[in-house]
């Protein structure tokens, strides 16, 4: 071998083990075995996926029920399809989802389009919903309940609701769609 392409090898292979210290070191950073700390506070200091690992995980929305009313207990009252101007819509559903590191977190989000599909309501980043819990288990179920108000200058008809969950330790969304009427009155979801 010449000395030229022996240069060229060995400058190779030390470009090819710096880069794989390189990706240990942020990995240790990364799952926390190494914390860089700067004046005796702790430092994030990866704000971007560097290292490609997927964080593996299940993120699903199981029974969902639009009722008249949620207790505290999360029971729905009232199951129904049909609603009137001006009621509250009230809905539960449990979110089954893996946990990162001991912990979950979950953040709840949702958008209501009317009948000609234009968005009349939009709980979004500004004013959802956050839940976050240490966990030693490795999935967890979390019930939740909210509602909203039908507004009486709405048009009558069918309206959808986009529900947005997300767990940002897992990476990982997902969305439901129902569908819910809106009328002023005659047969619904109190005369059933």
């Amino acid at each position: 071998m010449n000395t030229q392409s022996k240069g060229v090898t060995e400058l190779l292979i030390l470009m090819i083990v710096i880069v794989m210290v390189s990706g240990v070191i942020l990995l240790m950073v990364r799952t926390g075995i190494i914390s860089v700390s700067a004046e005796n506070e702790q430092v994030q200091i990866l704000n971007t996926e560097f290292i490609p690992l997927g964080r593996g995980g299940e993120l699903a929305i199981e029974k969902f029920q639009f009722c008249m009313l949620v207790d505290n207990n999360y029971n729905c009252q009232g199951e129904s399809d049909t609603f009137y101007f001006g009621d509250k819509v009230y809905f539960r559903f449990t979110i089954k989802s893996s946990t990162y590191n001991g912990e979950i977190m979950l953040v709840e989000n949702y958008r209501i389009k009317n009948p000609h599909g234009e968005t009349v309501l939009e709980i979004d980043e500004k004013r959802n919903f956050d839940f976050r819990k240490n966990s030693k288990d490795k999935t967890e179920a979390v019930d939740f309940k909210d509602y909203f108000n039908l507004g009486s200058d709405l048009p009558e008809g069918e309206y959808t609701l986009e529900l947005l969950i997300n767990n940002p330790l897992i990476d990982k969304k997902v969305t439901l769609v129902k569908k819910f009427k809106a009328t002023y009155g005659g047969e619904g979801a109190e005369g059933e």
